[in-house]
């Protein structure tokens, strides 16, 4: 039987969890370790998870420090916060939305 060649390769990138979200009221918090406490509002986590729109995050003082996207496969909810890569899993997060969970994990994405 005749061996195969690769033709392809992936690169995957390690993630570590770093934090959470919670639902507080009409808000979403977004709380990393070391860091600090971001918010969005839920009805633009709906919109970002939708694959409408990408939303601004803002710290506590109102402050635009981020933005938050679907990633290209739709399963992640990717957050750029201050210069620094997270991410959260849809599925996560629409259970979340959904009331049937009380969080999520946020990930750190590491190069």
């Amino acid at each position: 039987m005749p061996g195969f060649g690769v033709t392809s390769e992936r690169s995957s990138h390690p993630l570590e969890k770093v934090g959470r979200f919670r639902i507080e009221g009409e808000l979403v918090v977004i709380y990393l370790e070391g860091v600090g406490s971001f918010l969005v509002k839920k009805v633009q986590v709906v919109s970002v998870v939708l694959g409408l729109c990408d939303e601004i995050i803002r710290d506590r003082v109102e402050g635009e420090v981020g933005v938050m996207s679907l990633s290209d496969s739709g399963r992640g909810l990717r957050k750029g916060i201050l210069g620094e890569q997270y991410v959260g899993l849809v599925q996560r997060v629409k259970r979340v939305l959904e009331g049937k969970e009380g969080k999520w994990a946020v990930f750190g994405v590491t190069e």
